[in-house]
């Protein structure tokens, strides 16, 4: 049995795509907070972010967290900002192994453009403004995201040695 893994990120670093091709790899099971949420209130996070504020959310956020620190062979997707809040990024490192894949803001701005994910935080922010907006967001979380077991570079991930990293720090 092994402890969970949480991969922590900004938005758009690619912790659900890599989340779950390293639970494939290791027979793992994969949990995206952000879906959870979505399935225990029946709403999308936008929906929950504009009807419920986002104090509301991050209290969701933090009870699934809290509900899948004593589970086995997980690969967990964190949202962008769970690290940030109450003791989570504490938590996870004291129950599981965390990965941050960090990744260049200039990085992250292409990729949330490209995206056609809604993303509440940004949804007042133009393309135009998203580049400053997302190097100093990064900035103040790049601290709680700094404080991870193992840090990769999330524009050259290699899965076998992502694999090797995690197994090697159980």
């Amino acid at each position: 049995m092994a402890k969970p893994i949480f991969l922590v990120g900004y938005m758009g670093s690619g912790k659900t795509t890599v989340g779950k091709k390293l639970a494939t790899k290791l027979k793992y099971d994969f949990i995206d907070t952000d879906h959870a949420i979505e399935e225990m209130t029946d709403k999308n996070i936008t929906q929950i972010f504009n009807e419920d504020g986002e104090d509301a959310f991050r209290q969701l956020e933090r009870s699934i967290l809290v509900s899948l620190t004593s589970r086995q062979n997980i690969v967990v997707s964190t949202g962008g900002g769970t690290p940030c809040y109450f003791d989570n990024m504490v938590r996870m490192n004291r129950c599981g192994i965390t990965v941050y894949i960090k990744l260049h803001p200039a990085s992250l701005v292409k990729r949330i453009i490209e995206s056609d994910s809604e993303r509440p935080l940004l949804r007042r922010i133009s393309n135009d403004d998203l580049p400053a907006y997302i190097t100093l967001h990064l900035k103040e979380r790049e601290t709680f995201y700094s404080k991870a077991h193992i840090i990769i570079k999330g524009e050259s991930i290699k899965l076998d040695e992502l694999i090797n990293l995690v197994i090697n720090h159980h």
